[in-house]
């Protein structure tokens, strides 16, 4: 956790939070989705700093776009998220048979490639679409346990919630500490972690690549697992497709065995999959988490501009 929280502070969210998700039960998925559209336009209209947040990255990464067509995207997101959120609530209540029912995976092919190697299988994903659609259709249809690689939320009841939601579909999570071991041995026993890298990280602990067209501290765990163990990597990516449909697309996969030992090093291998992000999240822009400081260092050096100016 990043700081210490009150059990009274804990305990009210945790109330709220099952209040919201027996209510996104109750609702069908287009009525949901509607509901979750007006939510994420009042975030947008309300959240200052977010707002603030989401402009600036749309202007950087979409220079060439007018001001009203990023302002157009940015209510597609902020609507989008309204009901991905709620939509992820009401996946909580939503059997395993039902849930595969509303799927359709692409490119399922791909990762049989990538597990033929014998080595196990990394799924590089990003928070674009429904990312908790991705990790659980891999539990699904991947025999085994998936490892998910995640950061815990601060609240601990919250928590243990969603990690008993994911376990009923076969995932694991592990957190984000001391999880090396886990990997490795796991993938020795050729079962899937997933890993998601499209986050700011402290300079400390990443490497700066290029991500729409600007540096991007960036953590290069997967580049450097890739290299010790030799696994192939599966970009998958799941969309939201309309109310209670989605979809998840398993990419082309990246053999380490066809690679110089150059582009295995951690900056032109994280290099790799962030391109890879980059290039699936420009085909459906506005369902990525523009909301997230993901070149804060930027932002705030513009802002600092600003002021001297």
């Amino acid at each position: 956790m990043s700081k210490q929280r009150s059990d009274l502070r804990n305990r009210a969210e945790y109330g709220a939070y099952r209040t919201v998700r027996a209510l996104a039960g109750s609702l069908g998925p287009r009525s949901l989705a509607s509901l979750g559209a007006g939510v994420g336009r009042l975030f947008l209209a309300t959240g200052s700093r977010r707002r603030e947040i989401l402009r600036f990255n749309l202007a950087l990464a979409y220079p060439e776009k007018s001001e009203a067509e990023r302002e157009a995207l940015g209510l597609e997101v902020a609507r989008h998220f309204g009901r991905v959120a709620l939509d992820t609530l009401r996946l909580q209540r939503v059997s395993p048979d039902d849930f595969l029912s509303s799927l359709v995976v692409r490119g399922e092919e791909n990762v049989r490639t990538a597990a033929g190697f014998g080595r196990g299988v990394l799924f590089l994903t990003a928070h674009l679409g429904m990312w908790e659609v991705a990790g659980l259709a891999a539990s699904l249809l991947m025999p085994g346990k998936v490892l998910a690689v995640n950061r815990p939320m601060d609240n601990p009841l919250l928590e243990e919630d969603v990690v008993v939601f994911r376990r009923r579909f076969g995932m694991e999570p592990l957190g984000k500490r001391n999880i090396l071991r886990a990997v490795l041995q796991h993938l020795k026993e050729q079962g899937s972690v997933g890993f998601l890298i499209d986050q700011r990280v402290d300079p400390s602990v990443g490497v700066e690549v290029p991500f729409f067209g600007q540096p991007a501290w960036t953590h290069p765990i997967i580049a450097r697992i890739v290299r010790k163990t030799m696994t192939p990597v599966v970009p998958a990516f799941a969309l939201w497709e309309g109310p209670g449909r989605y979809s998840v697309n398993c990419l082309e996969p990246v053999i380490p065995d066809v690679l110089s030992a150059e582009e295995l090093e951690d900056v032109p291998m994280t290099a790799r999959f962030s391109k890879i992000t980059e290039d699936a999240i420009r085909r459906r822009p506005e369902q990525w988490l523009w909301f997230h400081d993901r070149w804060r260092n930027l932002r705030l050096e513009s802002q600092q501009s600003t002021v001297k100016s």
